[in-house]
């Protein structure tokens, strides 16, 4: 049976944070009640973020791990191995998780097409995913920016303002979610 969510885990380098990652967004799925696989993508990570995950693999039976993924690339294999009818794209550990619950809800329960916590977290369904994210070389940003111009006037595209995180985040986040347009889809990734 297909789970009803697959979640993306865009992963580089995370070493730090990657369990906390992983256990929240297993978390997050949980508490909806809904099945889930969590996919992490891990873009040839130069730290120890593999071997965490394969710890992780011993206590949470959904982790898939797909690795040497090219850079920028974790989307793409994501909307070719998911199974999820909803999937929920992270890159870093979302510190409130109702953000997470809230835009899985928004999506499986009031039928929006997708959610979006500007970086923070896009839950989209997996039919609109694999239209706008299939050939999408970046990040959760990038990905965020595509979903919101390919819906941009069809009414079913819920949004949520994101943590405030002052002048410098919201700079960061402008700028990130800019670097496909100048060819750096890659660097779309956040600032430890």
């Amino acid at each position: 049976m297909s789970p009803a969510i697959s979640v993306f885990l865009l992963l580089r380098d995370l070493e730090p944070t990657v369990a906390r990652l992983v256990r929240s967004a297993n978390v997050a799925a949980a508490s909806i009640g809904a099945e889930c696989e969590i996919l992490a993508l891990d873009e040839r990570s130069g730290d120890n973020t593999l071997s965490v995950l394969s710890l992780l693999h011993r206590t949470i039976p959904a982790l898939r791990t797909f690795q040497d993924l090219p850079r920028g690339g974790a989307l793409q294999e994501g909307a070719r191995v998911a199974r999820g009818a909803v999937w929920l794209i992270l890159d870093h550990p979302v510190e409130d998780p109702e953000l997470m619950r809230w835009a899985l809800r928004e999506v499986l329960e009031h039928g929006k097409a997708a959610a979006i916590v500007p970086g923070e977290v896009l839950a989209i369904d997996a039919a609109t995913g694999a239209t706008v994210l299939a050939a999408l070389r970046g990040g959760l940003v990038s990905a965020q920016r595509a979903v919101a111009a390919a819906l941009a006037n069809q009414g079913t595209l819920a949004r949520r303002p994101a943590p405030d995180q002052g002048l410098a985040g919201r700079a960061l986040l402008f700028v990130r979610g800019r670097l496909g347009r100048l060819g750096l889809p890659h660097l779309d990734r956040p600032i430890g």
